[in-house]
């Protein structure tokens, strides 16, 4: 099978082959060295040469699998997609300069066994269809493997800000923390938390690696390692709650 179907992350392709922000990020974030989910992002040119084959059959703005085996056999064996070790979650991303990206880059919540053909065929076909029934529109999907988290959240960097503001789940209920920036040089927060001060790290690593801006990070950590798991522009319109 000729021309390339998916993107490892971390490859740093995906600008070129105009990912948008949901897997672009992602993918220079790995390339740059921090701690990203093993994952991939099955390209648009997929989704097309399955429609061609008859294996994604799009109705309007709904897209079914017609042979979840057959689809699952494509990807492992003629695509060559690697085999997860973890369950992975998958995340409609839209083309870069959509105005929709943002809203586009929340994954669904539910993490798959890709190895499972009926498992994998729904989620793309879930995942597929999210993207409406613009046919010319590009239909990139990541795909990226499950953190065994003991705490999760999101943090609010903004550019101009000398604190970020975090929210995560905790036994007392959702929790908020503005946690100091820290700043090149410095050690993390010895009164933080554990998790506090890896995230700390990992906040930093990601201003060095993504540039100017606010950014919106979804993080998980696992008690040895604070995660990058989603990472996309602030707007107010994807503000956490």
């Amino acid at each position: 099978m000729t021309g390339t179907m998916f993107i490892w992350l971390g490859a740093g392709r995906a600008r070129r082959r105009k990912v948008g922000d949901a897997g672009r990020l992602l993918d220079e974030a790995a390339r740059g060295g921090l701690p990203v989910p093993a994952g991939a992002i099955l390209l648009d040119e997929f989704f097309r040469l399955a429609r061609a084959e008859g294996l994604a059959v799009e109705s309007g703005s709904r897209v079914t699998v017609a042979d979840p085996q057959l689809l699952h056999n494509t990807l492992i064996h003629s695509v060559r997609l690697p085999r997860f070790r973890q369950p992975v979650r998958l995340c409609p991303v839209r083309a870069a300069g959509e105005a929709s990206d943002s809203a586009s880059a929340r994954p669904s919540p539910a993490f798959i066994d890709f190895d499972d053909p009926a498992a994998a065929a729904g989620a793309l076909a879930v995942a597929w269809s999210a993207f409406g029934p613009d046919g010319d529109a590009r239909r990139d999907v990541l795909i990226a493997e499950q953190v065994a988290a003991q705490q999760t959240g999101v943090a609010l960097m903004e550019e101009s800000g000398e604190s970020d503001l975090i929210r995560y789940a905790a036994q007392a209920g959702d929790m908020a923390l503005s946690l100091p920036r820290l700043r090149r040089g410095l050690r993390p927060d010895e009164d933080l938390p554990p998790f506090g001060r890896r995230l700390q790290q990992l906040l930093r690593g990601a201003r060095r690696t993504l540039g100017a801006g606010d950014w919106l990070v979804e993080w998980a950590d696992d008690g040895h390692i604070c995660w990058l798991v989603g990472v996309q522009r602030f707007l107010p319109s994807n503000a956490p709650p």
